[in-house]
């Protein structure tokens, strides 16, 4: 049977198996929240806009087309939404952690 990779790193490393998983998973949350982040200020700055709210108002509003930007601030929102579980899921990590 093969040892995890986990292990292997782990102990080429010097860190605790744990702790290396837990820097890990860290990171990659970290990461998808930044990703997120760059995502919402592209959506920002095409429309001219700080809220979805607003982008929302400017497409009922009809001063810009409503193809694609309906689907861009259903992105959003849906971003918005993977951003909190993202910080929910950081926030147990950490506290685990401290």
């Amino acid at each position: 049977m093969e040892v995890p990779i986990t292990r292997k790193v782990s102990k080429e490393l010097g860190i605790p198996e744990e702790e290396l998983i837990e820097k890990g998973l860290i990171a990659f949350l970290e990461k998808e929240l930044h990703l997120a982040e760059q995502d919402i200020a592209d959506l920002r700055n095409r429309y001219g806009v700080s809220s979805p709210q607003q982008l929302e108002e400017l497409i009922s509003a009809r001063k810009i087309y409503s193809h694609p930007a309906w689907e861009d601030l259903i992105m959003w929102e849906n971003t918005l939404q993977h951003m909190e579980k993202v910080k929910k899921l950081l926030e147990r990590i950490q506290l685990k952690v401290a």
